[in-house]
């Protein structure tokens, strides 16, 4: 009976030294597969289409959803391409804002007046977001980082006050930082929106710099590991889309 037991428990340890193994050969894989040494982040970003689409999908990811336990990365929740519901035809998949009538790609922000009602498809903020990431997926990384890093990491980029404020509502911030990143025209409009100090938001301009520049030997390592993850392509999207001009 003993000799049973004995067996059982080798078998048992063998097992999780298996997993154990197994996880850090895929955190070893994904850190030698990143793209984050490349120059520029999503280089190919497909004309940002999908970007626009989802803007204006309104739908809030529910508490508890089973896509908040999805088995993508950060980087692919970050970037993934959702169709939008509104509409069917794919040659206009473009819902004009509070309107029924859809537009081809290629005429939203492109300077023609009457493509929607009330030109709401050459709405600056509109025109800023097709450059970004769209609002719910930017959202939807940010809640993911935080699982895997907790507070620490918004500390680390938005600064000790700032991230002191986003730990007393998390999920009402999540969207107030998605949102301010969506359209935020640059980083000044960006702290405007969320009411930030100077002092956070100066906190906030140099480490989008060192991350931007590659300096990661001055970060912590798990901000090193939030790069690779996904936080590097999107800092370099934003700085690509303007974010950092004045």
């Amino acid at each position: 009976m003993k000799s049973t037991a004995s067996q059982l428990a080798i078998m048992v340890l063998f097992s999780v030294a298996i997993v154990q193994v197994a996880g850090s050969v895929d955190f070893a894989r994904l850190r030698a597969e990143s793209h984050w040494s490349q120059s520029h982040w999503l280089a190919d970003s497909n004309d940002n289409r999908y970007d626009a689409l989802n803007k204006w999908n309104e739908e809030k990811l529910p508490s508890g959803s089973s896509e908040s336990h999805s088995t993508l990365s950060p980087i692919e929740m970050l970037y993934s391409k959702q169709s939008f519901k509104g509409c069917t035809d794919p040659s206009a998949p473009f819902q004009c804002p509070q309107s029924e009538q859809c537009i081809a790609l290629q005429f939203i922000c492109n300077g023609q007046p009457n493509d929607c009602p009330g030109n709401s498809d050459e709405n600056e903020e509109t025109c800023i977001a097709i450059k970004r990431p769209a609002k719910e997926n930017i959202e939807i990384f940010f809640r993911v980082e935080y699982i895997l890093h907790g507070l620490r990491l918004f500390k680390f980029l938005f600064g000790k006050n700032f991230s002191k404020t986003i730990a007393k509502n998390m999920p009402y911030w999540l969207e107030a930082l998605a949102s301010a990143f969506s359209v935020s025209k640059n980083i000044l409009i960006f702290g405007t929106k969320l009411r930030m100090s100077s002092e956070d938001l100066a906190h906030f301009r140099r480490i989008i710099q060192k991350i931007h520049e590659g300096l990661l030997e001055e970060i912590p390592l798990f901000a090193q590991e939030a790069v690779y993850q996904g936080l590097g392509s999107f800092i370099e999207k934003l700085n690509e889309s303007g974010f950092m001009e004045e």
